[in-house]
């Protein structure tokens, strides 16, 4: 089968390229970042292409794209780290999903605490620069910011495949009752602006399952309740995300989705399309559920895109890629066992290093193929849109092959030290929550810990 890059994507912009602005200007004064969990090319050309992404497709076609190299282990909360501070993992202390409660054998789920070093969010409210956080992982408990921050345990963990709810539960009347604890937002009052927002899988209806499925009242629920508590945690953060930034208007706003990744560990081997063998039935019901979500996410950017107007930039990244791999499924198709190396699992897919990036805004390149990038440049290309230097000791550096000729004579790269000033951040202990047995629950679902 066909691999499909990056690379392959230029034939497309090129092509439709004459419609597309590409006067050289200066820099936005407002930015969104877009953390979509797992994107890779292999699902967003062969879309692109087809016509089914339009918000992507003019993203790529007016704006810099290129993969984006992940590190080793591939897992989310040290790439997502290391996205935000431009460091590696064993600078910023982020190293596992889960951390061990000193004095004693139980582990919980790494919390932001435990980073050692500034995120840009840190370092742009430092520079009177104002955010908006929604949902980024982990971020729990919310930072004190120039802004908002909607940590990403604002939402309530309530599924368990054991029907055991962890972090809320329900009163007769059938209201949502969530347990009560600090650093959910930033402000804490926000919290309560959220809460109207919130919804769980209970609330999914079948008319938005009929988005991802192809017929949702025939779909076996053991089959599919990994997309409806993706979808309404991703949902929750999406429309309270919209409501916020639209009322405090921030200079900076990131929000994060998880959805694209879960969906791909449970119905990747359904894509017929990817090479897979499978039965008609489930073909017709699960085929699609991949690229269904990364449909809803792009309809979700261009919700935030029109309401933030035509200048402000616009970045979309993932922490890592998704693959089939290849010699694995020869295998797995002959009956043998298989182990993956990234989570452990007993299928021929899986993350993948190969992630995908693209910036589109005022002072950056109109349809350029960009030179690969890693997870550890994404902050310092911001601070360098943003007008601000790059730390010498962060481990990336800003992807300069993105900006216009006329944008880094007028803005070029400049460099301090360090952002590290003050007291030492971190602490060696995670912090306890109600909500750890019930993530905990969903990463062994995913096959992330034992």
């Amino acid at each position: 089968m066909k691999r499909l890059t990056a690379l392959a994507l230029t034939a497309i912009v090129l092509a439709s390229l004459s419609s597309c602005g590409t006067e050289e200007i200066g820099p936005s004064t407002k930015l969104m970042l877009f953390g979509v969990d797992s994107a890779n090319w292999n699902v967003l050309t062969a879309m692109i292409e087809e016509g089914e992404l339009p918000t992507m497709a003019r993203l790529v076609q007016t704006g810099s794209f290129g993969v984006l190299k992940s590190g080793i282990p591939i897992q989310s909360p040290q790439m997502w780290t290391s996205i935000a501070t431009g460091v590696v993992p064993e600078k910023h202390g982020i190293t596992r999903f889960v951390a061990e409660i000193p004095g004693t054998d139980r582990e919980v789920p790494v919390t932001s605490n435990m980073r050692r070093v500034k995120a840009f969010w840190n370092i742009l409210s430092e520079n009177d620069i104002s955010v908006g956080i929604v949902g980024w992982w982990p971020s729990w408990p919310a930072e004190e910011v120039n802004g908002f921050m909607l940590a990403q345990r604002a939402w309530p963990v309530n599924w368990s495949a054991h029907g055991i709810p962890f972090g809320a539960a329900r009163d007769e009347s059938g209201r949502l009752i969530v347990d009560e604890f600090p650093g959910r937002s930033y402000p804490e009052e926000l919290y309560a602006e959220f809460e109207p927002f919130i919804i769980t899988e209970e609330d999914v209806t079948a008319a938005e399952l009929d988005r991802f499925f192809a017929d949702s009242r025939f779909t076996d629920p053991r089959k599919q309740f990994h997309a409806r508590w993706v979808y309404a945690k991703d949902r929750s953060f999406a429309d309270a995300g919209l409501a916020f930034m639209r009322k405090y208007e921030p200079d900076v706003l990131a929000i994060y989705f998880q959805g694209t990744d879960v969906v791909s560990h449970y119905y990747w081997g359904y894509q017929e399309d990817m090479g897979y063998r499978v039965e008609p039935a489930d073909a017709r019901l699960y085929g699609n559920v991949v690229r269904n979500y990364y449909r809803f996410i792009d309809d979700v950017m261009a919700d935030y895109i029109d309401a933030a107007g035509p200048d402000c930039a616009v970045i979309v990244v993932s922490d890592h890629g998704f693959e089939t791999k290849e010699d694995l499924k020869v295998r797995w198709e002959r009956g043998e066992r298989i182990r993956t190396e990234e989570g452990g699992k007993d299928v021929p897919w899986d993350h993948g290093v190969d992630g995908a990036f693209v910036f589109s805004g005022p002072g950056l390149r109109s349809g350029h193929r960009a030179e690969d990038g890693s997870v550890v440049d994404v902050t310092p290309t911001i601070l360098a849109y943003m007008g601000l230097p790059t730390a010498r000791d962060m481990d990336g550096s800003p992807i300069t092959d993105i900006f216009t000729p006329a944008f880094l004579e007028e803005h070029p790269i400049e460099y301090v030290d360090t952002f590290e000033t003050g007291e030492r951040r971190g602490d060696d202990a995670p912090l306890e929550s109600p909500m750890d047995e019930g993530i905990k629950e969903k990463l062994r679902a995913l096959g992330y810990i034992e």
